[in-house]
């Protein structure tokens, strides 16, 4: 993949308060290239172009699917399809999946999948975009990434007119691209054009995109005042990001797949900052709950203030790991972080620094064995030592658990023999004593 490199502008964040740096675009951003066309089979599709992403949706209550990719005549292996962090009734649509600057692709979808298709992207090898989406007319006086400088094609955006209403809640999905993404801001183009034409939302799902980072990018067009995701009054823009509850909802996805990993530092440190900001600004109460109201049509839903795309529908979004933090994200927008749990007991050193005391010992024959048992005063290990004579090396049995009554049983003896023993015990603290030496006949 070839990436267009800029030079580094340093912005003091209004959002986070602290130093970052974003990176501007350089004058004429690559326009995006896209084919779309049905699925049929397993088809081998070839590109006119290096694939950066695909995307595949369908018609149908089945969900989910496979692709892959070829690279140099050879095909790579078959990797499953995340879902997309925007959902709608009815229909089932793929996160972007990473191509690499693959020359060809196969995509499998389930039985049952009715009207797939997919869409090959490219936004990083394409001709300059037109003076239009320059550097020269974007001017930005805050730490967002506006839509100019990530390069939006606004000639991609298509719905409108806009409405606008107060913010009750606020949103958190994942984007279920690819990690560790090198050039986000070709992400964010790619995850543009696949909403706003090819799932036919006429722009891009969410209000707010934060890459690893932390960097925070303008989703949603809500006009030219300066104010990502607002109006003039303050209201929210209406987004797509929740099906059927998207008035009055702001939608904020970090860009990446949170399924099994946790989000980046950066990326978690910039959500609980820009959902602090908001809900000061909207008057909601980040740890709080209350019953969601469209303002267009008067569904209602109780749902946390702050919530996870899969508080409002069957999704895996925002991820498994995302989620989970959820709780201790709500704190730090709060202003307040949970306490940390509470720190492992000290070491001390024992004060039992005698070994046990060991009492009646004795023993028990049979023709070839002996069972020898013995009491100690405090809980300990145990062990027995045999010879026949004098003359001979002692036999020791392995250590038993701790306890204060011990036995053990010596087998293998000759008949009619004598023996001499001895047992050993240790406490917890490691002391130990040793018996005096007794003798036992077998029968």
């Amino acid at each position: 993949m070839r990436f267009l490199t800029g030079v580094m502008l340093v912005l003091v964040s209004t959002v986070t308060g602290a130093v970052v740096e974003a990176r501007e675009r350089p004058a004429g951003p690559p326009e995006t290239l896209a084919t779309q066309r049905p699925v049929s089979g397993e088809e081998a599709v070839e590109s006119a172009f290096p694939i950066d992403f695909v995307g595949v949706y369908y018609d149908g209550e089945v969900t989910g699917g496979a692709v892959r990719f070829r690279h140099d005549g050879r095909w790579g292996t078959w990797v499953d399809l995340e879902e997309d962090g925007v959902e709608v009734d009815g229909r089932w649509a793929s996160a972007l999946a990473p191509g690499a600057d693959a020359d060809a692709y196969q995509v499998r979808v389930p039985r049952g999948a009715r009207s797939a298709r997919a869409v090959a992207i490219n936004t990083t090898d394409g001709p300059e975009a037109t003076a239009a989406t320059t550097s020269t007319v974007c001017t930005d006086a805050t730490s967002i990434v506006i839509r100019c400088e990530w390069g939006a094609d606004e000639s991609l955006m298509t719905w409108g007119p806009p409405q606008y209403f107060p913010a009750q809640k606020l949103t958190v999905h994942h984007t279920g691209t690819v990690n560790g993404a090198t050039d986000p801001a070709a992400t964010m183009r790619a995850i543009y054009r696949y909403q706003a034409v090819d799932r036919g939302f006429g722009d891009i799902g969410y209000h707010y995109l934060i890459d690893e980072a932390g960097l925070i990018y303008e989703g949603r067009h809500s006009g030219d005042d300066g104010d990502p995701a607002h109006d003039a009054a303050g209201n929210v823009v209406t987004a797509a990001h929740v099906g059927g509850f998207n008035s009055g909802n702001v939608g904020i996805a970090l860009i990446g797949t949170l399924t099994s990993v946790d989000p980046q530092p950066g990326a978690r440190s910039s959500l609980e900052q820009l959902l602090k900001q908001l809900s000061t600004r909207h008057k909601i109460d980040p740890r709080g709950s209350s019953v969601y109201v469209n303002p267009v049509n008067g569904t209602m839903r109780a749902v946390a203030n702050i919530s996870g795309h899969r508080d409002w529908a069957a999704t895996e979004c925002p991820g498994g790991n995302l989620y989970a933090l959820l709780p201790a994200i709500r704190d730090a927008a709060a202003g307040t972080i949970s306490p940390p749990p509470p720190p492992p007991p000290p070491t001390t050193t024992p004060t039992d620094t005698t070994p046990p005391v060991i009492t009646a010992v004795a023993a028990s024959t049979t023709s070839n064995s002996a069972t020898v048992s013995w009491t100690t005063d405090e809980m300990s290990t145990g062990s027995v030592e045999d010879r026949r004579t004098k003359t001979n090396p002692w036999t020791s049995t392995s250590d038993g658990p701790l306890t204060r009554g011990h036995s053990f049983m010596i087998g293998g003896l000759t008949s009619r023999t004598s023996y001499q023993y001895r047992v050993t015990s240790k406490d917890e603290p490691g002391y130990s004593s040793t018996s005096a030496i007794f003798s036992f006949k077998t029968r």
